[in-house]
């Protein structure tokens, strides 16, 4: 059954693919998408490769050629790099392909002086010499670069530095170093991309850790240490090379067909040869990238917001059923990129942060359209749209942040029961929580407002203690989960692990929040400023501890990035808090001081 909907998806889908087809119609770039090749622990269709590639190098989608101006999408722009490297042609192949420029007496040639290595941190781009405001370096300029080394005050090259500074590296680097590795590890794997040496193609036979032989070793390597009986690989060489020919000669015809005849040539073989990975799921995986399912998920979920909160002001229902009809479309969507992940994977998608982000907007429709089904309120389901498009957009546009690959997993995480509930119950209950933080910030919005409605804010309060609610039982259900699947892995149960400890926080945090409301020690004020301030405990234990503290035995889920994103959301919240308790505050005094005048 699941096979069968896969199937629909992906073949309304694909079609989505076939758009941009790169540098020119008459090239055929699409079988080359499809194509497997092995990078990265997985199998995976060329597309992906080059998606990925593009977007650790220069954190772009496409590229536009240096010489002619045309747009390349990424596999057209990885296989154009791949295709015009100059080292295929020099007679000394290992030294090129070690520097990752033309052979010794050449010249970079047009990619090698493109602005390819993105430098996001402000200290590295002044430590290169780089203007501020300047985001790009090109490789040719990288292997050049000179700097004054931080420690010494020594003027050194650029290159040499990062190696000596990365014998340090287990022992802890400072910031600016650890960027600098960072520049340099891209700058790497771009001479390794063009010289093809992880462009993996075909399984080698009888390799026992299942590698698959990359086109550099194909064209320059000695085929005759492999057990090639049926002569694949020699004729796969001869076949690779007339691609190359076909695409300098700017031969469509001849390209298309050449290819046509390189690529059955390795689907044929590569079964045979060893471990190959099925064509549908490659072709889902094309169909994904293409269509981005959770880009238009977040662009319904805006669209839903507007729409429901527009209705707010009108007395018809039109605005109201078109948006909850969009919000159903933007959560359809999420389910169907979802499928498709854990199609392509095989695993629940909720191993690194990007998927955990997913997760929390799919969780807070899930809680939106719930809480909007029983309770017919639009407060909640513009709350809900609200939080879903914020996490969503967060997604689609950070993925140097939040890396969107499929990557395989870590031995202690795979086929394990216990993680997946645990990391599946935890984040539905930061949806939760971030529900409760969407109808919190309203209700502060009414007070701002002066809203003379005490039924609509009673009714907001309501909601906002039934999300919190709901969150609480989630996170501890979560973090006993949890505390199981640690002894199952680690053989201990707690052991005060630093996302141990803030989960710990978290959950304590808005327990208290629970009782205070429950006993009356704070009203619908109250309840709602601290709904929003207590968020920060989630923001902690899900984003600070795996990119700010980056310590702990859950080293898997740790990343780096975004701290001045989120240091200025959190403190744009407080302030909102701050204004709206210090309004009512305010004027609450004012009436005191009227009422005493008047008697």
């Amino acid at each position: 059954m699941r096979k069968a909907i896969l199937t629909v998806i992906s073949s309304l889908m694909f079609p989505l693919a076939a758009f941009g087809e790169g540098p020119g119609e008459s090239f055929d770039w699409k079988p080359w998408r499809r194509l497997a090749v092995q990078d990265g622990g997985r199998y995976k269709p060329l597309d992906t490769l080059a998606w990925e590639t593009l977007r650790t190098l220069c954190n772009r989608a496409s590229l536009v050629d240096p010489e002619s101006g045309e747009k390349l999408d990424a596999a057209a722009a990885y296989l154009t790099m791949l295709f015009e490297w100059p080292g295929w042609d020099s007679s000394a192949q290992g030294e090129s392909r070690d520097m990752g420029l033309p052979s010794s007496g050449g010249s970079p040639d047009k990619w090698d002086k493109a602005g390819l290595l993105r430098v996001d941190y402000l200290e590295l781009r002044d430590l290169l010499g780089m203007a501020a405001d300047q985001k790009y370096l090109s490789p040719a300029e990288l292997s050049k670069a000179t700097i004054r080394d931080p420690r010494t005050g020594r003027e050194t090259s650029f290159l040499l530095w990062v190696q000596k500074i990365s014998r340090d590296e287990a022992r802890g680097l400072p910031m600016l170093e650890r960027k600098a590795l960072e520049l340099a590890m891209n700058y790497t794997a771009y001479r390794n991309h063009r010289a093809g040496k992880r462009l993996g193609i075909l399984p080698l036979p009888g390799d026992e850790h299942e590698h698959w032989l990359s086109v550099a070793d194909l064209v320059g390597g000695d085929l005759q240490s492999i057990e090639d009986s049926s002569g694949t690989f020699a004729r796969a060489r001869e076949q690779f090379q007339k691609v190359r020919a076909a695409f300098l000669s700017k031969s469509a015809e001849a390209f298309n067909a050449a290819s046509a005849e390189f690529i059955a040539t390795l689907q044929t073989a590569g079964p045979k040869l060893g471990v190959y990975p099925s064509q549908r799921k490659l072709d889902w995986e094309v169909a994904y990238n293409h269509w981005a399912p959770f880009r238009f998920a977040w662009i319904f979920a805006m669209l839903s917001f507007f729409l429901v909160a527009l209705s707010m002001g009108t007395k018809g229902k039109p605005l109201y059923a078109i948006g909850v009809g969009l919000f159903v479309l933007s959560f359809a969507a999420m389910l169907a990129g979802f499928a498709l992940r854990i199609a392509i994977s095989g695993r629940a998608p909720v191993t690194n942060m990007y998927e955990s982000v997913v997760y929390l907007a799919l969780g807070t429709a899930v809680f939106g359209l719930l809480f909007e089904a029983i309770y017919r309120s639009r407060y909640v389901m513009v709350a809900a749209a609200a939080v879903t498009t914020v996490a969503l957009i967060l997604a689609d546009n950070c993925p140097a942040i939040l890396d969107p690959s499929l990557k395989p997993l870590q031995p202690v995480l795979r086929s394990n029961f216990w993680l997946v509930t645990h990391v599946m119950s935890i984040t539905l209950s930061y949806a939760a929580f971030a529900l409760a933080l969407g109808v919190g910030n309203i209700t502060l919005g009414h007070y701002l407002a002066r809203s003379r409605n005490p039924e609509t804010i009673a009714a907001l309060t309501r909601f906002t203690y039934k999300a919190l609610q709901v969150g609480v039982l989630l996170l501890a259900a979560g973090t006993i989960l949890g505390g199981v699947w640690a002894d199952y892995s680690w053989g201990r149960f707690w052991g005060w692990d630093p996302k141990e400890v803030w989960a710990l926080i978290a959950l304590l945090g808005y327990l208290a929040v629970l009782h205070a409301r429950y006993v009356g020690w704070v009203n619908e004020l109250g309840l709602a400023a601290l709904s929003v301030i207590c968020f920060a405990l989630v923001v902690m234990a899900w984003y600070g501890v795996n990119f700010v503290l980056g310590a702990g035995l859950h080293s898997y889920g740790f990343g780096g990035g975004g701290q001045g994103y989120v240091y200025s959301a959190m403190a744009i919240q407080l302030v909102y808090v701050a204004v709206a308790v210090a309004v009512v505050l305010i004027r609450g005094a004012g009436k005191c001081e009227a009422g005493r005048s008047a008697a």
